[in-house]
């Protein structure tokens, strides 16, 4: 199914009044607080729930901001409520880079979502971009709880060839230098001795964090999810596909009764080239796949 496209004026062509502007505040986190934002919905549109973002890794995640903000300002006009949360570590929330681990991050999201519960929230979805959607997926295994969707954007497939490729970025600026260099070999990896860390573009990485990462992927992974799942990819040919690998896994899901529906985007991933899109021409698009479940084709 081919969407209409969209103008700039997503106002008129929703056909809301504007929304209230986001709230900042702290959450009290386990390891340190947590730089949150809020963005109730319209109260023109009628209500569809809540959806708490889990940001993507590193550079990603600072690249994407100005993209996800904007849509998170559309799907409040459309309706939904957006929590946003800079997890420890990252952005303008407590603790250093290299003091981040994934148990921390999980714990992060389940703060995030009492939160959202405590304001009288109970329809509550997950959006997760590229490692935030591996993040997403392993959370919701481990949570237990019932969510009424979970978006997939990118996701990444795999801990251990995301983090290989990251590796590969400013290899002389590594700790160690040539020694450096041969952890972008998965089985060197293991060297990591508790403690040590690894600086790769800017960001100091813990062994910890790397050995948790490099375990990750996508399936298995843990419990089954009942809910629906939309998964989104973004190609850059006109009619762009899915991965040979995502095809694999959604497979794999559907053998386990897991609803996945998937959708396609043609355009730039936003991830890696800041201000490559306009979120208001793809808003509608996206509160499409929040709201439907059927496969579809999108133009970005």
């Amino acid at each position: 199914m081919r969407l209409p496209a969209i103008t700039e004026d997503s106002e008129k062509i929703f056909d809301l009044g504007p929304v209230p502007p986001p709230t900042g505040f702290y959450l009290p986190g386990q390891a340190g607080n947590l730089f949150a934002m809020y963005y109730r919905r319209s109260e023109s549109a009628p209500e569809a729930g809540d959806v708490l973002y889990v940001h993507p890794f590193a550079a990603e995640m600072a690249a994407s901001r100005n993209v996800i903000a904007a849509l998170a300002r559309d799907l409040a006009r459309a309706g939904f409520g957006v929590l946003t949360v800079d997890l420890f570590g990252c952005g303008d929330s407590s603790g250093d880079f290299a003091e981040a681990r994934w148990e921390i991050w999980r714990e992060d999201l389940a703060t995030a979502v009492r939160w959202l519960q405590e304001q009288g929230h109970d329809r509550i979805s997950l959006w997760g971009l590229r490692l935030g959607a591996l993040l997403a997926m392993d959370f919701a295994a481990q949570s237990g709880e019932n969510y009424e969707r979970i978006v997939l954007w990118q996701p990444v497939l795999s801990g251990q060839a995301m983090l290989t490729q990251f590796l590969h970025m400013n290899l002389d600026e590594m700790a160690g230098g040539p020694a450096g260099s041969r952890l972008t070999q998965p089985e060197q990896r293991t060297s990591l001795g508790p403690g040590q860390t690894i600086e790769i573009a800017g960001y100091e990485l813990a062994s910890e964090f790397i050995h948790a990462i490099d375990k990750l992927n996508l399936e298995p992974l843990g419990n089954p999810f009942s809910g629906p799942i939309r998964w989104i990819e973004i190609g850059q040919t006109a009619e762009p596909s899915l991965r040979t690998e995502s095809l694999q896994v959604i497979d794999a899901w559907r053998k386990r009764q897991m609803r996945v529906s998937s959708h396609t985007l043609s355009g730039l991933p936003f991830w890696l080239f800041p201000h490559s899109v306009s979120p208001h021409r793809i808003a509608r698009d996206v509160i499409a796949i929040f709201a439907r479940g059927e496969r579809e084709q999108l133009d970005l």
